[in-house]
């Protein structure tokens, strides 16, 4: 007996538009993991009598940077999900 999960069906996705999500995920895990790893960097060399302002304009540059490339790759996932969504409309229309 066949299970329900094996038996041929309609393709949702064709293309690459899973691996592009999948890569899309990974790039926005490993873009925060090394902001977070940074950021604490900074953190820690912030010494008393240091040069605060130095470091305070680092935190504003790599939130800036951070916050752009997050939205492209958002943009990348909603995107994919969007088509996602399309297709399973049309799949249920069927």
């Amino acid at each position: 007996m066949t299970s329900p999960d094996s038996q041929p069906g309609p393709v949702m996705f064709s293309g690459s538009e899973i691996a592009e999500l999948c890569d899309a995920i990974k790039d926005v895990h490993r873009l925060l993991t090394s902001v977070g790893a940074f950021f604490s960097e900074l953190e820690a060399a912030e010494a008393p009598g240091g040069n605060g302002l130095q470091i305070d304009f680092k935190k504003w540059g790599l939130r800036t940077i951070t916050e752009d490339l997050l939205e492209r790759q958002y943009k990348a996932v909603d995107r994919i999900v969007a088509f996602y969504r399309e297709e399973q409309e049309r799949m249920g229309e069927k």
